[in-house]
């Protein structure tokens, strides 16, 4: 009974936090958009229809909202740092552990360096910055890169957690595969599926009529 009562809360747990993770993302989107859509602009079109595509401004919304995750997230490698200092202090530290521990750290490290590059992109859709198509491309080509070399490895230490449990003690199996290797594995998906967007992105960016590096007005 308290199992099935225990669900609801997680659920209401889980869509808090995404409201709340998305409220500094949102407002800068709703910042810096209005004041990008002149370098949206096409001849012939209206002040009303001026503004960037719609798969650009979700492409944009999104990199806000991953790249926020960048300071939070390295509360993965720290604690996969943690673990390794804590193994060597209990006298329990095997090669096998010290390994998937430093793989564990490598991989949410990696995240986090892909994760602070998506929040000025974001900010260079909205705005049609310089040679956007290029530094979309980049930076698509970095994520999938990442997000698919981590998904394989969080794959392959999970099958050798499993597969062999006596290599790593008990109790650290549990922390790294709950605490480290699954949430490394659902952002890593996620990274992945926001860099497909990113591609998609740039096929927008190529279709779209009279497409140049925008000419910003001077200020007297």
């Amino acid at each position: 009974m308290n199992g099935m009562q225990s669900h609801p809360v997680a659920i209401v747990a889980v869509l808090l936090g995404l409201s709340c993770a998305a409220i500094l993302p949102t407002c800068v989107y709703l910042y810096v958009e209005p004041r990008g859509r002149l370098n949206w602009a096409t001849p012939g079109d209206s002040p009303e229809r001026r503004r960037a595509p719609v798969l650009v401004r979700v492409a944009a919304w999104t990199s806000l909202a991953m790249g926020q995750l960048a300071l939070p997230w390295l509360a993965v490698p720290i604690g996969c740092g943690a673990l390794i200092y804590l193994q060597a202090q209990l006298g329990i530290l095997r090669p096998a552990g010290l390994v998937v521990s430093v793989l564990a750290l490598a991989m949410s490290l990696a995240e986090v360096l892909v994760s602070v590059g998506l929040w000025p992109l974001g900010i260079r859709l909205l705005v049609r910055g310089e040679r956007l198509a290029d530094r979309v491309r980049r930076r698509a080509r970095l994520v999938l890169a990442a997000s698919a070399a981590t998904i394989g490895t969080g794959g392959l230490v999970s099958w050798l957690l499993s597969g062999s449990p006596r290599l790593v003690h008990p109790w650290l199996r549990a922390v790294l595969e709950r605490a480290a290797i699954w949430p490394i594995e659902v952002y890593a998906a996620v990274c992945l599926v926001h860099a497909i967007v990113l591609g998609q992105c740039l096929r927008v960016l190529a279709d779209h009529s009279a497409f140049k590096a925008p000419t910003y007005p001077r200020s007297e």
